[in-house]
C-alpha cells in the first residue's frame, strides 16, 4: 500500500502513543471506519443479541483499539460467524 508523504510518521506516532503495532494501529482505524455489516434479518437468538450488544457498546464511541472496541469487534465477528453458520445448517 502506497502512503502519501508524512502519512506513515502520523501512523506511527499514533501506534507508539496507542501502544500497538503500526498494523494493529491501522486495522482499528479501519474497523472503527468500515464495521462489519449487520445482516437485516437475523433469525439467530444468539447472533441477535451479541449484534445488539455490539451496537449498545459503539454507540459510547469507544477509543480505537480499547479493550471495549475489541469486545464489539469480538462480538460482530462472532454473531456474523454464528449467522452464517446457521445458513449452511439451514440449506
Amino acid at each position: 500500500m502506497r502512503l502519501p508523504d508524512g502519512l506513515r510518521d502520523r501512523i506511527r506516532l499514533a501506534a507508539e502513543s496507542n501502544h500497538r503495532s503500526m498494523n494493529a494501529e491501522v486495522v482499528a482505524l479501519l474497523e472503527e471506519n468500515y464495521p462489519a455489516p449487520v445482516p437485516e434479518n437475523i433469525s439467530d437468538p444468539a447472533a441477535r443479541m451479541l449484534f445488539w450488544l455490539a451496537k449498545r457498546i459503539r454507540r459510547r464511541s469507544p477509543q480505537p483499539g480499547s479493550p471495549r472496541d475489541k469486545q464489539a469487534a469480538l462480538y460482530e465477528r462472532i454473531a456474523g460467524d454464528i449467522s452464517e453458520r446457521m445458513k449452511d445448517i439451514g440449506e
